[in-house]
């Protein structure tokens, strides 16, 4: 269950920003792993928890035994629950799309990229933050990006993890859930 902080700026200030400038605003962890993987695993710290300070948001990676490896997929997991439980508090002004993913919105279609993809919390954040800003109403935040209800809601469908966030905009709201 994904829980919604709502904030000023939203996730961009940190989705934006490369992996040493977020790094500086994390606290990172170093542990021994546990389980499976042998007398390696065990005596190494190689398991890495990043803990965004100002968010109180964490992440771990622990499956490689390279610490470097994990580092890196803890930042990527940090970057993406930031996209999916960070709200842009709702204003008055119209949401602009960032400069980055505005060619992923082009001719009333969303590409919506691949997990692995660098911008992909980016997109996630944005889509999130117009379902936000429409209330959780699929129909608002469609007109907003220029789109249709089906091609947002074929986004949400691609990703488990973004449909559980939309599902908890429309909670915050007290609409249905999607399906």
């Amino acid at each position: 269950m994904n829980t919604i902080t709502v904030s000023p700026e939203g996730a961009y200030p940190y989705l934006v920003l490369d992996d040493g400038a977020l790094l500086k605003k994390c606290s990172v962890d170093t542990y021994a792993a546990s389980g499976p993987g042998g007398q390696k695993r065990n005596r190494t710290y190689s398991a890495v928890r990043i803990t965004h300070q100002e968010t109180k948001l964490a992440a771990i990676g622990e499956e490689s035994r390279s610490q470097l490896e994990n580092k890196n997929r803890a930042l990527k997991r940090l970057r993406q629950k930031m996209a999916f439980s960070l709200r842009k508090s709702r204003s008055e002004k119209k949401l602009r799309l960032h400069p980055d993913i505005e060619h992923l919105f082009q001719n009333a279609t969303i590409a919506c990229p691949n997990s692995k993809n660098p911008l992909y919390p980016l997109f996630c954040a944005t889509i999130l933050d117009f379902l936000f800003q429409a209330e959780g109403k699929l129909s608002l935040a469609a007109e907003a990006l220029h789109s249709t209800t089906s091609q947002i809601n074929k986004a949400f469908r691609r990703d488990a993890a973004l449909l559980d966030a939309a599902n908890a905009v429309r909670e915050y709201y007290h609409l249905n859930r999607l399906k």
